[in-house]
């Protein structure tokens, strides 16, 4: 039987629904997260030092050690959904750069291997597809 039958159109309800379910999830946490990280780095994406707590013997000022940034959200999920979907890897992908690049947080390593996985999907999907019509077009020429 050819064509999408009513179980294929069940699942890929189902799988769009979650895709769009942890796209919302992670907007509402990217959003607080790097509101929240912004004042941790300065203008030119370097950290702030932390403040100061007290003076050394030699009169040097003390700094409180400042904790390490936290992973860009983006990031992980460009690399989850890169693994998974390749598309949405592409689009978290650009947008955990652009994120890392404004905040100073960690994880453009992540952002990378999601695009660069994604990118991979969307070539493989782009191969299938041209693969397809020019089979189709063998068998109507036949």
């Amino acid at each position: 039987m050819v064509g999408i039958q009513g179980w294929h159109l069940l699942v890929l309800l189902v799988v769009a629904a979650v895709i769009v379910a942890i796209i919302v999830v992670v907007v509402a946490l990217g959003s607080k997260s790097s509101a929240r990280n912004a004042t941790q780095a300065g203008v030119s994406g370097q950290p702030i030092p932390g403040p100061q707590v007290g003076y050394a013997m030699d009169g040097q000022p003390i700094y409180q050690q400042n904790t390490q940034p936290e992973t860009n959200v983006f990031a992980i999920l460009a690399l989850i959904l890169g693994i998974l979907t390749g598309f949405f890897g592409i689009i978290f992908g650009h947008l955990a750069l652009n994120q890392i690049q404004r905040t100073g947080q960690s994880g453009r390593g992540m952002a990378l291997a999601g695009l660069i996985i994604g990118y991979a999907w969307l070539a493989l999907w782009i191969l299938l597809i041209l693969g397809m019509v020019a089979a189709h077009a063998e068998v109507v020429v036949s």
